[in-house]
């Protein structure tokens, strides 16, 4: 099927199923987006800790820029 069938097929749905059909794409394409972030991300271990140091961190210089 190309595109444009697949297209013309879609229209061709109640409103409802087309929200159904758009939903359940739109999981698939963030889920294969999510996986080809992550296979491009280097596996660094980090600790809670060192987590919430840079959340802290990051918050102390948001609070520094908004200061007059």
């Amino acid at each position: 099927m190309t595109p444009t069938e697949f297209i013309r097929t879609f229209e061709s749905f109640s409103a409802k199923d087309r929200l159904t059909i758009a939903k359940k794409l739109q999981v698939r394409v963030l889920d294969d987006l999510f996986e080809e972030l992550d296979a491009e991300m280097p596996d660094v271990d980090i600790s809670l800790e060192e987590i919430q140091s840079e959340i802290n961190a990051y918050r102390h210089e948001q609070k520094a820029e908004s200061r007059p």
